[in-house]
């Protein structure tokens, strides 16, 4: 009898603090609320109900009274025991202190085959406009050759199927970059790539990979868009780094205790530009951006930011995710024509080429449907289409044209003749 007792006065207090904490939750953050519900938008029916929940779950669980606090004393518990996992093998990390996803399996969700075909049935649909395609995989952080990883922590390694994904693209001649090699053959370190508590590259990677990308230009179509090689000395760049301030994606959810800071460089030119940078946020607004890189292309705003959790750096480079964007070069009418498909890795370079062509437009692959891309590439003329994504997003979603299968068995024939 008392035992029941007990169990419904600790019932009856834990519900009370539950109750009172969420209202005082509630209080403090009410104007953050209501302006993430209008930036996400109310579900229009039952299908986008659980988009809409999750993203409000993430939201809140970033945004409780103290959260940070609760946040740091989680990592630094984790970190006092000596683990190399956290949330049930939600973040992981290497011996170096390098965060990575947990990934027990592939999760893509189309076969290697279907991707390669895509790509191929783009090609082939802009091949009488002198279009050329190349598709651009950026590595995904975990890589057996640049990761000192713990045996049975389950990384995030899907090296094994964009492997198989290149295969088909050399079957069916597909023009590819594959970043990971390039990185192995210019000798280059974990350090020199990613950061530590986020998965994305670096900026000063994401320039190099830029000169990576026109020397293939160069090389495979003849197209030498920086012939003095002017706009890759880095003499020409204001070259600003900034040290222990960038806590990255990773980082947010893992803590400052456990995951530390990582530096963040800006670069930018020294050299004159103008710019109209447009395209739509993520509500559906538009906006329209004019001037110089640092006016138009490049936010330097987080710099002013004191709570390292609200210092999104990586959305320096084209403010992060919106749902299409377009860069007008207002100082060479006469420069090449480009259309990214594409995730955030390609932020920084389209930045770093934009002063060699005309007109960068750039289409966010896991938020346009099939029928928009086709559309688009219909409607215009492009002297390039790069299919740009890291390996995480060679999915079903990341490549949202061409999936009829009408022209599967055609293709299939002419490539293995």
């Amino acid at each position: 009898m008392k035992t029941k007792m007990y169990k419904k006065v600790f019932a009856f207090i834990f519900l009370s603090m539950l109750i009172s904490f969420s209202i005082n939750n509630i209080m403090w953050e009410y104007d953050n609320i209501l302006y993430e519900i209008n930036e996400v938008g109310l579900p229009e029916n039952i299908e986008d109900l659980q988009g809409f929940t999750g993203q409000m779950d993430g939201f809140l669980t970033d945004h409780l009274v103290g959260g940070h606090y609760w946040n740091e004393l989680y990592g630094s518990v984790h970190k006092a025991l000596g683990k190399n996992e956290e949330n049930n093998f939600t973040y992981v990390r290497d011996k170096n202190g390098f965060l990575y996803s947990g990934n027990f399996w592939n999760t893509s969700n189309v076969d290697a085959r279907e991707l390669a075909l895509r790509v191929r049935r783009l090609q082939d649909a802009v091949a009488d406009k002198g279009t050329k395609v190349v598709c651009i995989m950026y590595p995904t952080k975990y890589n057996e050759e640049w990761s000192d990883g713990y045996y049975g922590i389950p990384y995030n390694n899907l090296n094994e199927y964009a492997d198989s994904v290149l295969l088909y693209m050399r079957r069916y001649n597909v023009d590819y970059i594959d970043f990971r090699e390039v990185f192995l053959e210019a000798d280059m370190s974990m350090e020199d790539i990613f950061y530590k508590t986020d998965h994305h590259w670096t900026v000063p990677t994401a320039f190099y990979s830029t000169g990576v990308v026109l020397e293939h230009l160069k090389e495979k179509y003849g197209d030498d868009l920086d012939s003095t090689g002017y706009y890759m000395d880095m003499n020409n760049y204001v070259v600003e780094k900034h040290e222990k301030i960038y806590l990255g994606s990773q980082g947010r959810e893992t803590g400052v205790e456990y995951a530390g800071l990582d530096d963040y460089t800006y670069i930018y030119p020294k050299f004159d530009t103008k710019y109209t940078y447009s395209g739509y946020y993520r509500t559906g607004e538009p906006f329209t951006k004019h001037g110089d890189t640092l006016k138009s292309l490049v936010s330097q705003k987080y710099l002013t930011y004191e709570d390292a959790y609200e210092r999104e750096m990586n959305n320096s480079y084209l403010q992060g995710i919106c749902l299409g964007d377009k860069i007008v070069n207002e100082k060479k009418e006469d420069g090449a024509k480009m259309l990214f498909i594409r995730d955030s890795y390609s932020s920084p370079i389209a930045v770093f080429m934009a002063p060699m062509c005309s007109q960068i437009d750039l289409m966010w692959s896991l938020y346009v449907d099939e029928e928009t891309v086709e559309e688009r590439i219909a409607q215009e003329e492009y002297n390039y289409i790069f299919v740009a994504l890291a390996i995480d997003n060679f999915v079903d979603e990341g490549f949202p044209f061409f999936k009829s299968e009408e022209e599967n068995t055609t293709i299939q024939q002419k490539s293995e003749e």
